[in-house]
């Protein structure tokens, strides 16, 4: 998205306005979005900065008194539909649905969200205000492309336009957000794969997270109406159809590529060389059990997309005397589901398999749970009036762990449909360094170790499944 240098003036006013000039630090292009971190000159005081005449992008003059000058950075993550015209509808539609949603959240639902927090004055700093960005302002328009009431995971909803006449009608389209930087110099990094307390620190975040919509029914339905009903950005509601409709094949594609090596043998047993068909078969049984209504028991608000770079790390943030939390970003994705859709993301996308043996995955899920129930717990002695609790809510973890087993099937689900088509050791190897890419999609020991586990998980879903048809 092009600006000329009056509209990006205009736009870091809103964080701040005695903004004069800025310059581009670096640039992020994904494949739905673009990010820029800026370093915008402004000055002190409204007063000094009306004593300036400039918005000369490479500089201020100055006219008058000398004025102080200060350096402020700053994060501005932009959408711009006419960069998408390559996509097909139903994948271009998503993209702008993502700028929708993460606007409206920040907008419309962070504010609710930190009505209902609460800090222990034992730990004052750990409170979900301090575990997402500040920001400054967002906005989108989507006219003529996508209709305001238009759900989230309508996939099927067709182009307003002709395929001829889109391209025009992108023109002028998208959004942008403006947040504080979380650079290294402000003290936060980012990195992947992650290791055991680095992600403890991920998943006790997104627990604060869960822990703030948790059980309240009319918040859950203001994030069902204006993000989603169906969080993540795998749910099945929410992707293209032809993944679902590929994923047999996609299977086999893999198998052919990877198959015959020494550390790929789970690729021969049996049930494996099925397992493209049997994840098809159980699609929507797995989908729709990880799909609750808002008066749902357990029903949450999910991220939906809590890879490890989708989290600023503070750094020194390891340490006993660390006052800083991680930070999640990208809320693209938000919308009603269960907390342990983002913890199986997390942990298989960021946690190396050697790290996740001898128990150590199942003591990072208990590391999640004991978060989220401290963080309920201490918002129901707020309700409660401040009064001692007597009653502490606790998970039963023979039903979190059923939720995790499903969500780690939904994930390979995913990841099968939408990039096993064209998996190779080739774009493994060219992939390994990449901190976006989930660790199944570049690791062969991360994917046969995540595999020979669905491979077990699934059973028991068909079996349970079956056991209900019979009934």
């Amino acid at each position: 998205m092009k600006d000329t240098p009056d509209e990006l003036l205009h736009i870091l006013a809103h964080a701040l306005p005695t903004v004069v000039s800025y310059h581009h630090l670096d640039n992020i292009v994904q494949g739905n979005a673009e990010g820029t971190r800026i370093l915008a000159r402004h000055s002190s005081s409204i007063s000094e900065a009306e004593h300036s005449v400039t918005h000369d992008v490479e500089g201020p003059s100055e006219a008058g008194p000398p004025v102080d000058w200060d350096e402020t950075e700053l994060f501005l993550k932009r959408v711009s539909a006419s960069a998408y015209v390559h996509k097909s509808w139903k994948d271009m539609r998503r993209t702008l649905l993502y700028l929708r949603t993460e606007v409206r959240f920040y907008n419309e639902i962070v504010p609710l969200l930190l009505g209902e927090d609460v800090t222990n004055e034992e730990c004052s700093s750990s409170t979900l205000r301090s575990m997402i960005p500040t920001c400054h302002h967002a906005e989108y328009d989507l006219k003529g492309l996508v209709d305001e009431d238009s759900p989230a995971t309508d996939v099927n909803a067709p182009c307003p336009v002709s395929e001829e006449e889109l391209p025009r009608h992108l023109d002028g389209k998208g959004g942008y957000i403006l947040l504080q930087s979380l650079s290294p110099s402000h003290g936060y990094y980012q990195r992947s794969p992650i290791t055991t307390q680095e992600s403890i620190l991920c998943l006790e975040a997104v627990a604060r997270l869960h822990a703030s919509a948790s059980g309240n029914v009319s918040l859950l339905q203001e994030i069902s109406n204006r993000l989603s009903n169906a969080g993540g950005s795998y749910h099945l509601k929410f992707r293209n159809p032809k993944e679902l409709q590929n994923i047999v094949s996609s299977w086999q594609s893999f198998r052919e590529n990877f198959v015959g090596l020494e550390e790929t043998r789970i690729l021969e047993k049996t049930s494996v060389v099925a397992l493209g068909q049997r994840v098809y078969d159980m699609a929507e049984y797995v989908s729709n059990e990880l799909t609750p209504g808002v008066q749902d028991e357990y029903a949450t608000l999910v991220h939906g997309d809590y890879k490890a770079m989708n989290v600023f790390l503070p750094t020194n943030g390891i340490t006993e005397n660390s006052n800083k939390n991680a930070i999640m970003i990208d809320f693209s994705c938000v919308g009603i589901g269960y907390g342990m859709s983002d913890v199986a993301m997390h942990i298989v996308h960021a946690v190396l398999p050697s790290d996740l043996e001898h128990g150590n995955e199942q003591y990072l899920v208990e590391q999640y749970l004991c978060a989220l129930e401290d963080a309920v717990n201490l918002k129901h002695c707020k309700t409660a009036g401040g009064n001692e609790c007597h009653h502490r809510w606790t998970f039963p973890r023979d039903i979190a762990w059923r939720q995790y087993q499903l969500a780690c099937i939904d994930y390979l689900r995913f990841i099968m449909g939408r990039f096993w088509q064209s998996a190779m050791l080739e774009t493994f190897e060219k992939k390994k360094s990449s901190k976006n890419t989930t660790l199944i999609n570049r690791d062969v020991k991360a994917a046969m170790a995540f595999i020979e586990k669905v491979d077990r998980y699934l059973e028991l879903f068909e079996d349970e499944k079956k056991e209900g048809v019979e009934k």
